[in-house]
């Protein structure tokens, strides 16, 4: 081959990759933009999530070098990925990393779908997303960083057949069984005459005035079954504290899964949630239980204390506390004096023996 021609060849690629170079200086990092969702917000530990994204090219020239990585939180497990793009995953000082590099054509896109968990209960920022695009010949580049935007709660572990929750599984087959029968005052029956034990507002004047004879309303029966669910917040260990709010989990979900309607109280940041039962109801239970930090607001004396009354005699009860003090013995034995109800007591002691 001629020398002038391999000269006019070199020269020739020199130009267009200067040519390139000098284009690519100009191209607008914030040309290229990314898009992401994370699948769900409320979790559970090693329940597996996704976070998908879609990064594209909005400009009419080429982006020779586009970087994204994904710089996750030490709470935050990535599991496997789902993507075409070339990648490259490995453990930092901050966490779990994974970049994605490839060149963007215009106004194409790419995407993909990163599949992870979170290892403990709390309130999660799952970390950092850092865009970096460059040059042709790689002189320059220019990086930017933002906060991935979703917070994801994760709700305690469930204790699954746990040995120490069996008195558990006799407690709720009673309760499916047993029936809190009690009058209900919106179903009138009929009437008939007082014998002197019925509440006065019972009495019927109007009935009364027709015939002469102090009357009564005669009320149908309805059945109400449903269990209250008492968590007495003390200090006490972590792992103690871990395996309270597990119980509460677990025990909640065993009541879902049976239909039975059931109110959580709590002397603590676990608040008090009103009986109920499904989807919505178990959302709102898991996410208190998820973002507890364990702490209590009054004492267990003084929560019962708020809701004794005859509502107690409709309502089976399963309380549960980091250990059995005698001072939690007492207002457990005030308890089932005031509802007539022999209720259940779970302890974390068995953490703390494990620990």
């Amino acid at each position: 081959m001629p020398q002038s021609l391999i000269i006019v060849i070199l020269l020739s690629v020199l130009a267009v990759v200067a040519v390139a170079e000098i284009l690519s200086l100009k191209l607008d990092p914030y040309a290229v933009s990314l898009d992401y969702t994370v699948n769900m917000d409320l979790t559970e530990p090693d329940e597996i999530a996704s976070l998908s994204f879609r990064f594209q090219n909005h400009s009419a020239l080429p982006m020779p070098f586009v970087s994204f990585s994904f710089v996750f939180s030490e709470a935050v497990e990535v599991r496997e990925e789902e993507t075409g793009s070339r990648r490259q995953g490995k453990e930092g000082l901050f966490g779990h990393s994974y970049a994605y590099q490839a060149p963007l054509m215009p106004h194409r896109a790419r995407k993909g779908t990163l599949r992870f968990s979170l290892k403990e209960r709390g309130r999660h920022e799952l970390g950092k997303i850092y865009v970096e695009t460059g040059d042709f010949l790689g002189f320059r580049s220019k990086v930017r960083s933002f906060e991935i935007k979703n917070r994801m709660i994760c709700t305690a572990r469930s204790l699954g057949e746990d040995p120490a929750l069996a008195p558990l599984g006799g407690y709720l087959g009673d309760v499916s069984v047993r029936r809190f029968v009690h009058e209900d005052n919106s179903l009138i029956l009929g009437y008939r005459e007082y014998t002197g034990v019925e509440p006065m507002k019972d009495i019927s004047w109007s009935q009364t005035a027709r015939t002469g004879v102090l009357t009564v309303k005669k009320h149908d029966f309805t059945v109400d079954v449903d269990v209250t669910v008492l968590l007495d917040v003390e200090q006490c260990a972590s792992p103690v504290a871990e395996r309270c709010l597990s119980l509460v989990r677990t025990v909640c979900d065993a009541l879902e899964a049976r239909k039975i309607p059931y109110a959580v109280l709590s002397n603590g940041d676990l608040f008090e949630t009103e009986k109920g039962m499904g989807r919505k109801h178990s959302f709102e239970v898991q996410r208190r239980i998820g973002v507890s930090h364990f702490t209590r607001y009054q004492s267990f004396g003084v929560l019962l204390g708020k809701w004794s009354g005859p509502a107690f005699g409709r309502r089976g009860f399963i309380v549960i506390a980091p250990a059995a003090t005698p001072e939690l013995l007492k207002d457990l034995q005030r308890l089932e004096n005031a509802s007539g109800v022999k209720a259940l007591l779970l302890t974390g002691e068995e953490a703390a023996q494990d620990a």
